[in-house]
């Protein structure tokens, strides 16, 4: 069983430069998780959304609000930071994760052996992040954590979309690849993702 597509899915995508200060631990995470709840601010004002107080459940998943779903996700890398944020009116997981070439033994965990296969032609460190990002954004948009990774799987992949499925039904996912990173989206989009995307880099504001 698939979803339906019934309605346009913005993403908005912004760089960061991180100063010497921010380079590591719990005050890194609080300028991103800042730069990323910008970037909803955006993802709100483009969609039209009102959102209200931004709450999690038990599972520290978010909890619709003004009954507006939200997702939004941040990683860096060195002095180079990424956040992307998405609000709908349905159910909406982002990830954000860097390119890198897993091992051997992490590949495998991942990836089943049909999903390496859609894959095979394309760039190792880029496909994987690509497959990574694609389930991680599915498990976001049902409100589960990576305990539940072994319960998806990606069935079809084209360029920039893939399939991924959970529990018989069909979650479409887009990617864009913003290198050093990667951002991914599930979600329902009509006609495709709108993805606002700032390359111009952004000096990362204290918390």
């Amino acid at each position: 069983m698939s979803e339906a597509l019934d309605e346009n899915l913005i993403v908005v995508v912004q760089r960061l430069t991180l100063a010497d200060a921010q380079a590591r631990g719990s005050r890194r995470v609080a300028v991103l998780r800042m730069a990323a709840l910008g970037a909803l601010t955006a993802a709100a004002q483009a969609s039209g959304a009102q959102l209200g107080r931004l709450e999690k459940d038990e599972r520290d998943a978010p909890r619709p609000s003004n009954g507006w779903h939200w997702s939004i996700s941040h990683t860096s890398l060195g002095d180079q930071g990424l956040v992307a944020a998405a609000v709908s009116r349905s159910p909406v997981g982002v990830d954000v994760e860097a390119i890198a070439l897993p091992s051997q033994e992490v590949a495998e965990r991942t990836l089943g052996p049909q999903e390496r296969r859609l894959f095979e032609k394309g760039d190792a460190a880029l496909t994987f992040a690509q497959a990574w990002t694609a389930k991680e954004a599915v498990l976001k948009k049902l409100g589960l954590g990576l305990m539940a990774f072994s319960k998806v799987q990606i069935v079809d992949a084209q360029g920039e979309r893939c399939v991924v499925e959970h529990e018989a039904t069909c979650h479409a996912v887009e990617s864009r690849a913003c290198e050093p990173f990667i951002v991914a989206v599930a979600g329902r989009a009509r006609e495709g993702v709108e993805w606002r995307v700032d390359e111009a880099a952004q000096k990362a504001g204290p918390p």
